[in-house]
């Protein structure tokens, strides 16, 4: 019988932690990835089905809501289903625990991507339509898109390199969180505690393609925008 609601636990390593001891918001993001990539095997969908026709699952919008980032080697527990699926697209959600006790939750809308043409389609696997939990959120807001801005606080240039890429052989989605925090000063990173992480991936970026990252800081909120040319490939919101 496939599992429509998957949990996977973790123990939080040296490796995933920023210099204070809390996970780095990049790790949380690749916890909740690996979690849904184990249940997507298991439900018949996942990397290595997909690859036979030519397909992958890439992000496109993800919200985080944060009561507490875990720290180094504590123990969480990342719950995950499918809320929607139709065609090339999904919405899968996810519950953190620790103890028990619900820390964060996430919403994240998926599509179908050939890495052959580069564009999306419908899924060639087939989907039993039981293990979609419709009524099943898990944050108080759904994934938005984020408003394109001219941000001109600080511009730092960057060229993707090697180990910037999966296995799809574009940027991993969790590169543009870090490329985006490093622009920061780091107490800022350590001392606040942002509550919402809300993300836009708008366009791939391969191996060598240039970028600018661009941030600003508004009270409690600060936006990023990573930009190839005058195109916009990622935008990140972050509150606290």
């Amino acid at each position: 019988m496939q599992p429509t609601i998957y949990s996977n636990s973790y123990t939080i390593n040296f490796t995933q932690c920023y210099s204070n001891g809390y996970l780095r918001y990049s790790e949380l993001s690749n916890l909740l990835q690996l979690t849904a990539s184990d249940h997507a095997t298991l439900l018949g969908f996942g990397y290595m089905e997909m690859s036979k026709s030519h397909q992958s699952w890439v992000l496109s919008r993800v919200r985080i809501e944060i009561d507490r980032l875990p720290r180094f080697l504590e123990q969480i527990t990342v719950r995950t289903w499918v809320q929607d699926f139709l065609g090339n697209r999904s919405v899968r959600n996810f519950e953190i625990l620790q103890n028990g006790e619900k820390i964060a939750g996430a919403t994240t809308f998926w599509a179908v991507f050939n890495v052959r043409s580069r564009k999306s389609e419908d899924l060639k696997a087939a989907v039993d339509p039981v293990i979609i939990q419709t009524g099943r959120t898990a944050t108080n807001e759904p994934f938005k898109r984020i408003e394109a801005k001219t941000l001109c606080e600080q511009t730092v240039h960057y060229t993707p390199k090697l180990s910037d890429l999966d296995i799809v052989n574009h940027v991993n989605n969790v590169k543009y969180t870090d490329w985006c925090l490093d622009t920061l000063d780091p107490e800022t990173v350590l001392k606040r505690h942002f509550k919402t992480v809300d993300i836009n991936y708008i366009k791939e970026l391969k191996l060598g393609e240039s970028v600018t990252i661009n941030h600003s800081i508004d009270g409690n909120k600060i936006d990023f925008s990573i930009k190839h040319g005058d195109k916009a490939v990622f935008l990140m919101q972050l509150t606290n």
